[in-house]
């Protein structure tokens, strides 16, 4: 699809305004963003059709099934136009791989698009219009722009609600969603639109106890397949047959059971981060790249079928994976991770730390385990001098400590030339399944 068509297939009308489609984290229902004064009348009431409901279609023209309104009770009581903005739930919407940017991350004066349904061209063949303009100011979570060739209110009346957009290569990012003409009269109205910016969104899901908006990698695995084992080796022909493999193997774990990355992180929420109090970090798209990796490691190394719900389960004691975007030295980080491992897996379990850390070591040295290790069991005593706890210190010497890059780097980087020379009868992540047995299990 074109980045047109990619914006176009996500632009809804809504009564007499426009709208946009987004994924949430949840399979019971999508959203629509738009703005209040589409859905509420001049007296507060809800604008609806001859049968009572509201009036949403897709780009398709197909009808949307509106499940319940998410009203700002500011615009409701007052008006003020800083509560115009609204969201609808409509019935789930599978197809959705909405990519978001926030609008405090545009540079000065950025490229934008603005994406809806103007009054004047409904029915016509083409009703879907696109403005281009740039980026003003972006304050108080309020988005400017500046459109190109200074329409007036006539012009873009009934693209309230609808979708602005940053391009970046051939991605379309949603920023805001517009919902008027800049200035106070109507002479001065013309070329400018005020947006609102995603928080605000954000914001009115979180007073409603609503399932969050969700980035498109987080809704399925499949999203993010392109980017696992980027392997930095001289020569890529080397390891272009494992690569194959893994990536094949991780197709066939997203269409026979494995979760969706919203549904693992709703589960463990901070136990799959270095630092639990960085919330943030749980949407990084580093993270679930990571923990995609990270299962296709283990179905290999359990020779394991797939990673449905149950093996997730299963797994849980005996490995997991922790994130942090800090990219210092993981090592230096020796005894909160000890501390995760003790909290998280059972004796002789593996933990394996994910950061963007280039050069990473794949294990840390005995030496600085049974330092670390004799910090963290040491214990009171009633004598002058405190002691070591012994079955504590079994405990955490048992655990298996290895970094993701430091394992791609020993088990494949190091050794590519090894990999065309693996002799026929053997697959290539039969080869590598020996290597990480010899770090990890």
């Amino acid at each position: 699809m074109t980045v047109s068509e990619i914006m176009h297939s996500y632009c809804v009308k809504v009564n007499g305004g426009s709208g946009v489609l987004v994924n949430a984290m949840t399979r019971d229902y999508s959203y629509v963003l738009t703005a209040a004064h589409v859905i509420l009348d001049k007296e507060g009431n809800i604008i609806t059709d001859d049968e009572g409901n509201i009036a949403v279609h897709d780009y398709q023209d197909n009808q949307l099934n509106v499940l319940s309104e998410l009203i700002p009770q500011e615009w409701r009581e007052s008006r003020t136009e800083r509560y115009d903005f609204a969201i609808l739930k409509v019935n789930y919407q599978d197809r959705l791989a909405q990519k978001c940017l926030p609008a405090s991350d545009l540079s000065d004066r950025a490229s934008l698009t603005l994406v809806g349904f103007p009054s004047t061209e409904r029915e016509s063949s083409d009703p879907i219009k696109e403005y281009i303009g740039q980026k003003i100011s972006v304050a108080n979570e309020l988005m400017m722009l500046s459109l190109d060739g200074i329409p007036g209110t006539s012009t873009i009346k009934g693209m309230s609600g609808g979708g602005v957009y940053h391009v970046q290569g051939e991605k379309p990012f949603l920023t805001g969603i517009e919902f008027r003409m800049d200035g106070s009269n109507a002479e001065q109205q013309y070329g400018r639109v005020q947006c609102h910016s995603l928080t605000r969104f954000e914001g009115l899901i979180s007073a409603y106890s609503s399932a969050p908006m969700i980035p498109a990698y987080l809704d399925c695995f499949s999203n993010i397949r392109d980017k696992i084992f980027s392997f930095n080796v001289y020569d890529p022909n080397n390891v272009s047959a494992l690569k194959r493999e893994l990536e094949v193997a991780a197709d066939f774990l997203i269409g026979n059971g494995l979760p969706p990355p919203y549904e693992i992180m709703e589960k463990y929420r901070t136990d799959l981060l270095v630092e639990p109090k960085n919330l943030s970090e749980l949407k990084s798209h580093e993270l679930w790249v990571a923990y995609l990796e990270f299962l296709v490691i283990c179905v290999l190394i359990d020779r394991c079928g797939n990673a449905d719900v149950t093996y997730l389960k299963g797994l849980e004691r005996k490995r997991r994976l922790i994130y942090t975007s800090d990219g210092t030295n993981w090592i230096s980080r020796l005894e909160d991770l000890l501390k995760a491992a003790r909290r998280l897996l059972d004796q002789d379990g593996t933990l394996i730390v994910a950061s963007p850390e280039p050069a990473a070591r794949v294990l840390p040295s005995i030496v600085q385990l049974e330092r670390v290790v004799g910090n963290i069991a040491v214990v009171p005593n009633q004598g002058p001098f405190p002691t070591i706890d012994s079955s504590e210190s079994a405990m955490l010497t048992s655990f298996k400590l290895a970094h993701l890059e430091g394992l791609r780097q020993k088990c494949v980087v190091e050794i590519e030339d090894e990999y065309p020379a693996v002799q026929v009868g053997r697959t290539k992540s039969d080869f590598l399944r020996e290597k990480l047995n010899e770090i990890i299990s």
